[in-house]
């Protein structure tokens, strides 16, 4: 953006309130851009939650909150953890966890009252015994967070050429 400037009280004046304009209209179009990528990932997490195999009770519900700077996906059940890092020591050879696991969230095999350091437990849903291997990481934050990365320059475009 090239902004002219005569060294007059006037021309000064209107430029400074032009920028000012532009940093607002800036302001707006970065809000857009991370409420578009909220939403996509939402339905990104949605789907990844949704089509996971689970032995419990697949509780998961994912929605968007709206923050001081931006927005954030926010996915809240007891299942969580379980779904994104996974459990149970059947699946730690084959089902890594794809990103860094955060600090405080223990490596597969490692919760509770050890019982996923086993080959398979049971637990009793709904008056029956369920047998489990646990279950392996499905990633799903981490792959929503990777796939909007990849749409972040197409969705930039269409904010910042919109006029």
């Amino acid at each position: 953006m090239k902004i002219k400037v005569s060294l007059n009280g006037s021309s000064i004046q209107d430029t400074i309130n032009r920028l000012n304009q532009r940093k607002k209209a800036l302001k707006d179009e970065c809000l857009e851009i991370a409420k578009r990528l909220a939403e996509l990932g939402r339905e990104y997490a949605e789907q990844g939650f949704g089509g996971a195999l689970y032995d419990g009770d697949n509780d998961v519900k994912v929605h968007i909150e709206q923050t001081e700077n931006g927005y954030k996906i926010v996915a809240k059940g007891q299942a969580v953890c379980f779904l994104e890092f996974g459990a149970g020591v059947y699946y730690n050879g084959t089902g890594r966890y794809e990103g860094i696991r955060p600090a405080g969230v223990v490596g597969i095999g490692e919760y509770g009252q050890g019982k996923g350091k086993r080959n398979a437990w049971g637990f009793y849903d709904n008056g029956g015994l369920v047998i489990t291997h646990g279950n392996p990481p499905y990633s799903v934050m981490y792959r929503t967070a990777q796939q909007l990365r990849k749409e972040l320059p197409k969705i930039a475009k269409e904010v910042f050429n919109k006029k």
